[in-house]
């Protein structure tokens, strides 16, 4: 089910249902806002013999645009550029489809991993692969600009800037590349045991990176120098954070933990600037603005809160 739900009453607006009665039919990542449609990813447990993949919806109405179906679906974001948008599939492929009519319009096997997602600027598409190389491709053709070769597994989905391109990588560091050609301008290593992880976040006032471990558990959060010149700070997890990824306000970085807990930090030193703790567990997305958060979690409530004033 896809619903539209007003921001400050919580009334659902549209609601559009896309598998009928289906219960292992997903939307995982997130989702690509056009001029006049949200483009949403789906994936799906093999064992249903169903099909899922990208769908378009209407922004007024939820209605259904659209489907191009990519086999077992899509598990991580979709991103958009110009008039195409790029997901990753559950095998791997990087594929491009037009924004208004949903057509394949071109692909790669590139060995990607399916809960990563690639990144786009200047026209061009920036992807990992677990082979060990970052890709830049052309958006509108799909030919290969440049192509470097690292050893070890892209580990974070791409982050992408019009003067750079942030990758994590399996042995622990983070990578600042030039989008034109490839150089690498930075490598930091930020832990000989923990990798980069999910979507590192550009933020005024560092680049934000989650720290997994093996079992692909995320054990630490750390800020860095947008030149990645510095570790700016570093915080542990009380456990384990089980949201997928960082969220930020203009001051504070929150985080969701297993037990139902949202911490909030200050995004200028990591300090601790507050948490509220939530009648479900575990928290699984958190979103909003610095005067609203939205909180989700994995039983399947949402939650609309005021955070207090934190963080100077």
């Amino acid at each position: 089910m896809f619903r539209e739900l007003d921001a400050r009453t919580g009334k659902v607006r549209w609601e559009t249902n896309i598998r009928g009665t289906a219960l292992k039919y997903f939307f995982h990542g997130d989702v690509f806002v056009a001029a006049d449609r949200i483009i949403a990813s789906t994936d799906v447990d093999p064992a249903t013999g169903m099909e899922a993949g990208v769908h378009a919806f209407d922004r007024v109405s939820g209605r259904r645009l659209w489907t191009q179906p990519t086999g077992e679906g899509v598990k991580g974001a979709v991103v958009g550029q110009g008039r195409r948008v790029f997901v990753y599939t559950a095998t791997g492929d990087l594929i491009a489809l037009d924004i208004e009519s949903g057509k394949r319009e071109w692909s790669n096997a590139l060995n990607a991993s399916p809960w990563d997602s690639p990144g786009v600027a200047a026209r061009r598409v920036f992807a990992g692969s677990n082979d060990g190389s970052l890709y830049a491709f052309d958006d509108e053709t799909g030919r290969i600009e440049w192509r470097k070769k690292f050893g070890t597994a892209v580990s974070t989905s791409i982050r992408a800037t019009e003067t750079a391109v942030y990758a994590g990588t399996a042995d622990g560091a983070m990578h600042r590349f030039a989008p034109k050609d490839g150089e690498i301008l930075a490598s930091l290593e930020l832990d000989s045991k923990l990798k980069p992880g999910s979507v590192p976040l550009i933020t005024p006032s560092g680049v934000l990176v989650l720290l997994a471990d093996s079992h692909a558990e995320y054990r630490a959060l750390v800020s860095l120098d947008p030149a990645l010149g510095r570790v700016n700070w570093r915080r542990a997890a009380p456990d384990r954070w089980t949201t997928t990824r960082v969220f930020a306000t203009e001051k504070t970085v929150l985080l969701g933990t297993p037990s139902g807990e949202v911490t909030a930090y200050c995004a200028a030193d990591g300090s601790p600037a507050w948490s509220h703790k939530f009648p479900d567990a575990p928290i699984r997305s958190i979103g909003g603005s610095d005067d609203m958060l939205y909180v989700g979690t994995l039983p399947g409530a949402l939650y609309a809160v005021r955070p207090p004033a934190a963080c100077m």
